[in-house]
């Protein structure tokens, strides 16, 4: 083989063996940006799992202490404070005539 023949054959490998490690190279640094990504998402998803549970724990005692409220043992000795008076013969009415509104 000439000279001029093996010198473009390492430069033809020399080229390629470049092109290859640019290639892995740029690849690698993909590869830990995807992975750095994926790893923060991942936490923020946690922290957010974890508000979730929390928020869900706070709604549920605020139920109960609605419910709890609203209960009757709650609101009787507070209807007692306020001196209402108390009803014994309620009268409804009926209309004799069924009536019908026009428009």
């Amino acid at each position: 083989m000439n000279k001029k023949s093996q010198s473009k054959k390492v430069s033809y490998w020399r080229t390629i063996n470049t092109f290859l490690s640019i290639t892995c190279l740029v690849f690698g640094i993909l590869y830990l940006i995807g992975m750095n990504d994926l790893t923060v998402k991942g936490f923020v998803l946690n922290d957010l799992k974890s508000q979730v549970s929390m928020l869900s724990e706070e709604h549920q005692d605020l139920q109960t202490r609605s419910l709890t409220l609203q209960s009757y043992t709650t609101l009787s000795p507070r209807l007692q404070d306020l001196n209402m008076v108390v009803v014994d013969d309620v009268a409804y009415l009926s209309p004799q005539i069924p009536a019908l509104a026009k428009k």
